[in-house]
């Protein structure tokens, strides 16, 4: 009887395993796909190598920028870190460019912009109201009433 029991439960913990596994694997390749130039179609053998190559030391130079502004300790240097972070940033999408042809350099930019639209709309949503007008500690929400 305890064994079947405890047979039930480990195969219910598998299975949550299983299926929590592939569902937190896919947003972190969402993540991490999101400038990706392997949508881009008719790339040459060199251009792969080249965006590759590309795209591994803008990886490096951002890791340790990431490093830098974590170390940061006041909102200044965070804040000229962030900067760097742009300027890297832009370096690398125009060195990209530089390497695709017109055709390919469209598809780019409209992948680029298409992601970070995704990623823009991740806000809150609905009637946002931060300082508690709506339905909260006051409990009319927003009429001006006040606490009564």
């Amino acid at each position: 009887m305890k064994t079947q029991k405890l047979l039930k439960n480990f195969g219910l913990l598998l299975m949550v395993i299983v299926f929590a596994i592939p569902a937190a694997d896919s947003q972190a390749q969402s993540r991490r796909s999101r400038n990706d130039c392997s949508q881009i179609s008719n790339l040459t053998v060199e251009q792969n190598k080249q965006l590759n190559d590309l795209r591994a030391d803008h990886l490096k130079v951002m890791d340790a920028l990431r490093a830098e502004r974590r170390a940061a300790v006041s909102d200044s240097d965070r804040a000229n870190v962030r900067e760097k972070m742009q300027t890297e940033l832009s370096k690398h999408t125009n060195a990209v460019s530089a390497v695709l042809t017109p055709e390919q350099r469209e598809q780019y930019l409209q992948n680029k912009n298409s992601n970070a639209q995704s990623f823009a709309k991740k806000g809150r949503r609905g009637r946002a109201c931060g300082n508690g007008c709506g339905q909260g500690r006051r409990g009319r929400g927003g009429q001006g009433r006040g606490n009564r």
